[in-house]
């Protein structure tokens, strides 16, 4: 908990009121590789920190997984969507290996933004980062060539490529399997 709750006090600085607020809230949880966090048609109602671990978040689509996103430590999971509109997720959210997170219930995430400007801080950055990263992915997913989308991807987020299955990460960059083994043997990591 003690890495979540620095780079937490990093980012905004809350007093020790709201600090004590926020970690009598948190819930340990382990979700083993493979344990859904969420599954489609749930009302997200909680989110968490990731300690330890990674998860992956995506659709099903035809019977097929289509990749949104690869969370890591200190990410934030959850579909922001179901969780403050309380209406069913159309997200899966999946750990890639045993992860350990810090969840909250909506309740008393709810009471923290009500009652503690630090926390209301925290979920505003926390919201427009999903924003910024929500649109980047659509623009780079709508204007760039799979080849880029690739090179990208190897600058950002290296670590993709050491936890990920590879048939999650061409998803991710809507490509086949092939292809993405050709892009790895042309462009060494």
């Amino acid at each position: 908990m003690e890495r979540v709750l620095y780079n937490i006090n990093k980012v905004i600085h809350p007093t020790s009121t709201e600090l004590a607020a926020l970690v009598k809230i948190i819930q340990p949880r382990v979700i083993e590789k493979g344990e859904h966090f969420l599954r489609e048609g749930e009302i997200c109602r909680s989110i968490a920190f990731i300690e330890h671990g990674s998860v992956r978040a995506y659709y099903r689509v035809e019977e097929k997984d289509i990749c949104k996103d690869f969370l890591f430590e200190n990410a934030v999971i959850g579909s922001f969507a179901s969780f403050f509109s309380q209406f069913p997720s159309a997200l899966n959210i999946a750990a890639l290996e045993k992860t350990h997170v810090l969840q909250m219930n909506y309740e008393e995430v709810i009471h923290l933004y009500d009652n503690y400007p630090s926390w209301q801080k925290l979920g505003r950055i926390i919201v427009q980062d999903q924003f910024v990263k929500a649109e980047r992915r659509e623009a780079s997913l709508l204007k760039d060539p799979p080849e880029v989308r690739y090179r990208a991807l190897i600058e950002e987020h290296p670590k993709v490529f050491k936890k990920v299955p590879l048939h999650y990460v061409a998803s991710y960059l809507g490509i086949t399997p092939e292809t993405l083994s050709r892009y790895r043997s042309k462009i060494k990591l």
